[in-house]
Formats: C-alpha cells, structure tokens, sequence
C-alpha cells in the first residue's frame, strides 16, 4: 500500500521551503540592486553566513514542536497497525491478497458468508485442489434456509435487490455449489453448516490470514470496505471467536 504523507511532516516541508525561498530571494534581490565590490561580496558572505546561521535557530526553535507532533503520529499509527495485526486495507477484496497463494498453502479454511457467489467463482479451481490435499480441512457456514426469520432478515438486509424467494434461492445455490465441492474431497475433509443468525459480514479465515468483508445497502454492485488480519493478534482472535460463535449457533448439514 501507498504510504501518504503525514500532515505536520508537510507542514514542517512547506515551512522550510517557505524561509528558504524568501530569503533566497531577497538576498537576491538585495545584492542585485546595490552592485557591491570584491571586497563588499565578501563582507556580504560572511553577513549571510552569520544571518543563515541565524535563522536555522530560529526555524529549529520554532519546528520542534511540530517535529514531537509528526514523531508521536508517525510511532502512534504505526503502532496501532502493528498491534492490530493489520495485513492489508481496501475496497476489493477480490485483489487484496493473493488469495492462489494463500489457498494453496492453507490447511484449515472457514468461509461464513450469504453466499459468496463471486469469490467461489473466481476460486474454483483452487478450492478443488485445495479440499483434494491431504490433511486439509474445509467448513463453510451458509445461512440457514430452512428458517424463515433467517430469511427474513437476509431479505430485508438486501432489500429491494433480493427478495424472500431470491434470497432462498441464492442460499439454496451456494449449498448445492459446496455440496459438490464436498463430494470431489476425501471423506470428512468438507463441512458444510446452516446458521440461522444474521450476518454483518464474510469472514474467509486461513492459516496465515483473516479477510473480512463488509455488506453495503446500496442496490447496486459496490466496493466494499475489506481488511486482512495476521495471526495471532487482537482483531485476528477477535473473528475466530466470531466465527466459534457462529459455529456454536449452526447446525451440520454435511457431512
């Protein structure tokens, strides 16, 4: 990700070049008008020298507290990342990791989503080598579409888009989808649970990392908010307690 500029790290540049071009060129301005002989030049240099010596105290004085400033924000949000375990922040969770390298290493993958219908899509063929390697373990929870309030509450989450019957048949297809996957694995490698609880996001949990996806309101396709968690930090614990929560609420329906 792009580093940008931190604002009292721009105040402090624009300053430094605000002093520095004005005396630059008043200097210039003065020596110009009066025309000064070998002997005045070298008088003036040494006056310059003296005065820009001068001046660099006084910036200095005067930026040392916005120098504590720009330190304290640069050490503050970097620490906060670091013990956030923060891997990486966008809007398309498509392209935020490289997700070929992450399911061909992971051993252990959780998928709580509506559906996924894109990410499963666009994984296709990973997902089937993955659930194929020995040792793996895949578990999907999927709403339950047995439950009507779950139903409910997923159609009036994506309302107007999806209705009552849409939303049954969207679930209904990332069921069937992950059926097949299932029965392409050895036995007891898949698992596949219905939960009736509601959903705010999609969390994909992997050995080395945690992404996390945000639904919006809005009835068109739209970038989401999405982050990536390392192991073993706050935010990263904080989703695999979510998705034992969630388990905890589910019931098995495969195998």
């Amino acid at each position: 990700m792009r580093a940008h500029a931190l604002p009292y790290r721009q105040l402090n540049s624009l300053a430094t070049w605000f002093l520095g071009t004005f005396a630059l060129a008043s200097g210039a301005v003065l020596l110009l008008s009066t025309g000064p002989s070998a002997a005045e030049l070298r008088a003036l240099a040494g006056e310059v020298l003296i005065t820009s010596v001068g001046i660099a105290v006084l910036v200095n004085l005067a930026n040392k507290r916005r120098d504590r400033q720009e330190l304290t924000e640069a050490i503050g949000l970097r620490h906060d990342i670091e013990r956030s375990g923060l891997l990486a922040v966008g809007a398309d969770y498509l392209d935020l990791v490289d997700w070929d390298h992450q399911l061909s290493r992971t051993r252990a993958l959780d998928v709580s989503c509506a559906w996924s219908t894109t990410w499963r899509g666009a994984h296709r063929e990973e997902l089937k080598r993955l659930v194929r390697r020995p040792g793996t373990r895949v578990r999907f929870f999927l709403p339950d579409h047995t439950d009507p309030a779950c139903v409910d509450a997923l159609s009036h989450r994506f309302h107007p888009v999806y209705t009552h019957h849409d939303v049954r048949a969207k679930v209904r297809e990332a069921l069937d989808d992950c059926l097949r996957l299932a029965r392409t694995a050895p036995p007891g490698s898949v698992e596949i649970w219905a939960c009736p609880a509601f959903r705010a996001s999609t969390i994909y949990r992997m050995d080395d990392a945690m992404v996390v996806t945000q639904y919006h309101s809005q009835p068109d396709r739209q970038p989401v908010p999405t982050h990536a968690y390392r192991p073993g930090t706050p935010l990263y614990a904080f989703y695999e307690r979510e998705l034992a929560a969630i388990r905890d609420a589910s019931k098995q329906v495969f195998p």
